[in-house]
């Protein structure tokens, strides 16, 4: 089991809906308390998948009873755990582990590093962790992405003095041109959820 935690904005959730779209026998237990805001089953996403990537995806962040993550792991699901951003975020965390108590969660934090203040919050994300956290490193302005723009996030991770980040997420469109040049492992992604006006 994976907990995706980080501040608000960095991609927790794109990154969860993509893991689930691209892997078999993946399940999301969506515990972001900020969602009330933007909620994954209210955007049109019918329409933007090709095919049934998972017949759970509506369900994806309706309230569901707390035991869930652990039904879905005795029934060999991988469950990721979407974490909410900053501080509020990470309040679930404590029922979760206590519910989970016997199972290894290995957390990532989400970085991107176009957020504003995403250092100081990043460092207060990684205060309330209970281990160490593994690092995705998720450089993106949304619809103005393009490879210059990935790298020169990944110069501003380095400036962040973080550890190197386990995996690099990016669009699908720019992945090509940016693999040439870096050596990080990749996961190109879609993007699924859009901010509606």
């Amino acid at each position: 089991m994976i907990a995706l935690t980080g501040p608000r904005g960095s991609g927790k959730t794109e990154i969860a809906i993509n893991l689930m779209a691209n892997f078999d026998n993946v399940q999301v237990y969506d515990a972001d308390m900020y969602k009330p805001l933007m909620r994954a089953r209210d955007v049109a996403m019918g329409d933007r998948r090709e095919g049934s990537i998972n017949p759970q995806w509506k369900y994806m962040d309706t309230p569901v009873i707390e035991y869930t993550p652990e039904v879905w792991l005795k029934q060999g699901l991988k469950v990721v755990l979407d974490m909410g951003g900053g501080e509020l975020g990470l309040v679930p965390l404590t029922t979760i582990k206590n519910l989970l108590r016997d199972r290894n969660i290995l957390f990532y934090v989400v970085v991107n590093p176009y957020r504003p203040q995403a250092d100081f919050l990043v460092r207060r994300v990684l205060s309330m962790l209970p281990e160490p956290p593994n690092f995705i490193l998720n450089p993106h302005l949304l619809d103005e992405t393009d490879a210059d723009v990935v790298l020169h996030g990944l110069e501003l991770y380095k400036e962040m003095h973080l550890p190197e980040p386990s995996i690099l997420v990016l669009l699908e469109q720019v992945a090509k041109e940016v693999e040439k040049v870096v050596d990080l492992p990749l996961f190109p992604i879609r993007r699924y959820l859009q901010m509606e006006v």
